[in-house]
């Protein structure tokens, strides 16, 4: 009977060592973090702008990061080695700030946050997608960072990633029309973060549900270069997607931290489409090109 008691405290006293000694593992992204240990402390302190009017927040003096975004991811790399990644949204403990432990060294400090469906996925700073593709109001950080022996806290400032396209609508749209889809080709969905553009030519795709009366819709870039331009193609769809109206945007500049709106007749016969255009001040993104169709 000793023997078997014996023999369950000794099980009993390795199980403790060896689960004493695990570390914590996130997904796919691993983090060696010792929570008793941690010397470097990162924390969003603000945005360089803000975003516009009526989206998820009312003024300039808001700083509560969770009327900017609802997700915040963290990468930090050691040359082309990822040693920690932590993913945050909305509602977690302490969004917005991060505490780890590192050693002591050079890091490369990667920040994006966004209003996605799901975790970017940031597989290098120069390699930066989101969940099937589809982009939202974006805003990075990236910047190497030193970590000494006694660790270090970081604030840190992000800058918005995107352009946006809005398209407005003078007229209400037929009741038969439910979606409004956007194919559009010029822009980027993959950011590089070390250059603050996008990095790949795409064909990016946007379907958006048509609520009663709406007629205001907008979609997003990454610019490749502050005189990108995008060809845009807005069908309007019944509930089955069959398409019932079209018209076609050439030539639409975009800039990062810019809205370009079209205003006009969606539906007025092409023989009026009107091609002038104006620049207006906005109050929270730098500027909106504003275009009559």
């Amino acid at each position: 009977m000793k023997k078997h008691k014996h023999l369950w405290l000794a099980t009993a006293l390795l199980l403790a060592l060896f689960t004493s000694c695990e570390k914590a593992n996130i997904g796919n992204d691993s983090i060696d973090e010792e929570t008793s240990n941690n010397n470097v402390f990162i924390r969003i302190a603000g945005f360089e702008q803000i975003p516009f009017d009526n989206y998820r927040i009312a003024t300039k003096a808001q700083q509560d990061i969770t009327k900017l975004c609802s997700r915040i991811n963290f990468s930090l790399f050691n040359g082309d080695t990822k040693v920690s990644a932590i993913n945050q949204k909305e509602g977690d403990n302490d969004f917005g700030t991060v505490s780890l432990h590192l050693d002591a060294g050079t890091y490369k400090l990667v920040v994006i946050a966004h209003n996605g469906t799901g975790a970017a996925t940031i597989s290098s700073p120069q390699k930066i997608t989101f969940p099937n593709n589809k982009l939202s109001d974006t805003f990075y950080y990236c910047s190497d960072i030193t970590v000494d022996a006694k660790g270090n806290t970081f604030d840190l400032q992000l800058k918005r990633a995107v352009a946006m396209f809005r398209l407005v609508t003078n007229e209400a749209l037929p009741s038969e029309v439910k979606k409004i889809k956007f194919y559009y080709t010029g822009g980027s969905s993959t950011f590089d973060a070390t250059t603050g553009y996008g990095c790949v030519n795409s064909k990016q795709t946007e379907i958006l549900n048509v609520s009663n009366g709406q007629k205001q819709f907008e979609v997003y870039t990454f610019p490749h270069d502050e005189s990108d331009e995008l060809k845009i193609t807005v069908t309007a769809l019944d509930a089955n997607e069959t398409a019932l109206h079209e018209r076609i945007f050439e030539n639409v500049p975009v800039q990062r931290n810019m809205i370009t709106q079209y205003t006009g007749s969606f539906y007025e016969s092409i023989e009026n489409f009107a091609n002038s255009f104006k620049m207006t001040a906005d109050g929270d993104w730098t500027k909106t090109n504003s275009y009559e169709y």
